[in-house]
C-alpha cells in the first residue's frame, strides 16, 4: 500500500486560514476533519453514488425480470436473478446510508431501525460474493462433469442453495444488532463501548472470509473452469473433432466473477491496512493537522480507500451491462421482453 500512488492532497490557503482561526481541539471537531481537508473526495462520493443508483436500480430490475422468465430460468438464471435482487436490496440500503452520512438526512436513527439496518446492510454485502461462489461452483461442475450436470445443476437445487446462502449471511450478520444501540438522549445509533473489542474481532474475521477468502476461492474456480475449457479443446483437436465454443452463459458468469474479484479484493486490502494508517493525536488544533505527518498519512490513506471503496461498489451495478455485452441470448430475450412479446 505504501508504494501505491495516491492522489495529491492540496492544502487550500483559504481552508488553512479558516481552520487556523479556530482554537477548538480535534477531539471536539473530529467529524469535521474530513469535510475540511478532503471536501473534493466527499462531494465526489455523493454524486458518483447518484449515478450508480440510476444505472444500478434500472439495470438490476431489468435483469431480475428477464432471468425469471421461462426460457431463462435455468439453474444459472436462478442464481443471477437472486444476485440481481440482492444487488437491488444493497443499493436501497446504501441509498439510506448515503442520505444519512453524506446528505445529513436521518434515515435509520430510530429504535429497532438502528439495529435492523446494521444487520441487513452487511447481510446484502455478504450475499453477493456467496451467490457468485455458488454459480461459479455450479459452472465448474457443469464443465468438469457434464454427465452429472442434470443431477447437480437444476433450478430446484439452485434455489435450495440460494436459500441456504441467504440464511448463512443473516446468521453471520445477526450479531451486528447486538453491537449497536439507539440512544434516545443523543438521537443517534452508536456502537456500545464495552462491545467494541468483540465487534472488531467478529467483523474483522467475517469480512476477511467474505471479501478476501471467498473472492480467492472464486478466482481459483474460474481458473479451473478456464483450464477445463482449454483441456476440452486440446482433446478435440487431437481427436480431430469439432471444437466447441465457450457458451455465452459461461462467458457471462466468468465475467461477473472476475468483476467481483477485481472490485472486492482491493477493498479488502484497504480494509486490512486500516490500522496501519491511524489518525494522529487529538491534542492539537485543527490548523496543525496539515503539519502532522501522521495525520497527512492518514488523510492520504482515507482518500485512497474512499476511491477504492467507491470503485468496489460498482459490482452491484455492472452485472446487467456485462450480460448485455457477453450474452447474445440475453440481448435477444431482453428485446422480446421490452416489446411485451412472448418468447
Amino acid at each position: 500500500m505504501e508504494t501505491t500512488t495516491f492522489p495529491n492532497l492540496f492544502w487550500d490557503d483559504n481552508v488553512t486560514e479558516h481552520v487556523s482561526q479556530s482554537s477548538d481541539m480535534v477531539e471536539e471537531n473530529i467529524d469535521k476533519i474530513y469535510e475540511i481537508y478532503l471536501p473534493r473526495i466527499l462531494s465526489s462520493s455523493k454524486y458518483v453514488r447518484i449515478i450508480m443508483y440510476i444505472f444500478g436500480f434500472s439495470g438490476n430490475l431489468l435483469a431480475f425480470l428477464l432471468w425469471i422468465r421461462k426460457p431463462m430460468i435455468h439453474s444459472s438464471g436462478c442464481y443471477l436473478a437472486a444476485l440481481a435482487m440482492s444487488d437491488i436490496a444493497f443499493l436501497i440500503l446504501d441509498l439510506l446510508y448515503s442520505l444519512h452520512n453524506e446528505w445529513g438526512i436521518n434515515t435509520f436513527n430510530f429504535p429497532i431501525m438502528c439495529e435492523t439496518f446494521a444487520i441487513l446492510y452487511l447481510t446484502t454485502q455478504y450475499t453477493s460474493p456467496l451467490l457468485t461462489l455458488g454459480f461459479t461452483t455450479e459452472r465448474y461442475i457443469a464443465i468438469k462433469f457434464p454427465l452429472k450436470r442434470k443431477i447437480y445443476c437444476t433450478p430446484k437445487r439452485a434455489i435450495t442453495i440460494m436459500i441456504f446462502l441467504v440464511f448463512l449471511s443473516l446468521a453471520l450478520c445477526g450479531i451486528q444488532g447486538y453491537f449497536v444501540t439507539y440512544y434516545k438522549e443523543k438521537n443517534d445509533c452508536l456502537m456500545t463501548k464495552d462491545k467494541l473489542q468483540i465487534w472488531e474481532s467478529w467483523t474483522w474475521s467475517t469480512e476477511m472470509v467474505m471479501f478476501l477468502a471467498v473472492p480467492v476461492m472464486i478466482l481459483a474456480l474460474n481458473m479451473l473452469v478456464i483450464f477445463e475449457i482449454r483441456k476440452s479443446r486440446t482433446i478435440a483437436l487431437e481427436l480431430r473433432r469439432i471444437i466447441f465454443k465457450t457458451s455465452a452463459t459461461t462467458t457471462m458468469l466468468l465475467a461477473v466473477s472476475f468483476v467481483l474479484i477485481f472490485t472486492t479484493l482491493p477493498v479488502s486490502i484497504a480494509y486490512a491496512l486500516n490500522n496501519s494508517f491511524p489518525p494522529g493525536i487529538i491534542h492539537i488544533s485543527l490548523s496543525d493537522i496539515n503539519k502532522d505527518p501522521v495525520w497527512r498519512a492518514h488523510l492520504r490513506y482515507y482518500e485512497a480507500s474512499k476511491i477504492i471503496y467507491i470503485v468496489g461498489l460498482t459490482h452491484y451495478v455492472m452485472n446487467f451491462y456485462i450480460y448485455l455485452v457477453a450474452g447474445d441470448k440475453f440481448r435477444r430475450h431482453l428485446l422480446i421482453m421490452l416489446r411485451c412479446k412472448k418468447s
